[in-house]
């Protein structure tokens, strides 16, 4: 009776682990709620017999497999969120914008760069100060920040995606010195990789000066 009372015990409510069950040298009757590899211990049911299971990760669905199913965090749905209600503001498709975001920090508003790029959408100190940006660990400031710098490079290469991209990652004073997209390997790799998730080269763009 006592051990059918702490078995009941066990399994009423929710059920939050499995109850594992071995027989000791002695006789006795060990229930446990995890497993155990002590020597002579005897498993007593299919879990003892089993042992712990082992964790699965999450399965990442990506749009090659599944179209539109990418499996996500809480915490980048409030970004895009976010991103989906600032980027109008600013003239600017959400869609480049989560890519660059993706990109830069992926959806990590702590992120640090070795070279001090911070927040989101990995503002330098002197681009943060440009844009106005006051803590860039804020992600409505950072993307505020980021937002502006890149519609300001949209217009200053009418439209053209590549270049924009190509001055937000090396600097609008390189792609001007090489006259298009520098041959940096990193601002190369930079540029493709979000052309290619994001699928456009052109995009809407005003001029402003700054």
């Amino acid at each position: 009776m006592r051990w059918l009372i702490v078995i009941l015990a066990l399994l009423a409510g929710p059920v939050q682990a499995e109850l594992f069950i071995y027989r000791t040298p002695g006789g006795h009757t060990v229930f446990s709620d995890r497993a155990m590899t002590r020597p002579g211990y005897a498993p007593a049911n299919y879990a003892a017999r089993r042992g712990p299971r082992k964790y699965t990760g999450p399965t990442l669905i990506t749009p090659a497999s599944v179209r539109g199913a990418t499996l996500i965090s809480p915490g980048r749905q409030a970004v895009e969120r976010l991103i989906e209600r600032l980027a109008p503001q600013y003239a600017l498709d959400p869609a480049l914008v989560k890519q660059v975001v993706a990109a830069e920090s992926a959806f990590n508003s702590n992120a640090r760069s070795p070279k001090n790029a911070q927040g989101l959408m990995q503002l330098i100190p002197a681009t943060a100060a440009r844009f106005g940006v006051q803590n860039p660990w804020d992600a409505e400031q950072n993307l505020r920040g980021g937002m502006a710098y890149l519609s300001w490079l949209l217009g200053q290469f009418r439209g053209d995606v590549r270049l924009a991209l190509a001055g937000y990652n090396a600097g609008e004073g390189a792609v001007a010195r090489h006259g298009g997209l520098p041959p940096y390997a990193e601002t190369r790799n930079y540029v493709a990789g979000i052309i290619s998730r994001y699928g456009k080269t052109e995009h809407p763009y005003t001029v402003v000066a700054r």
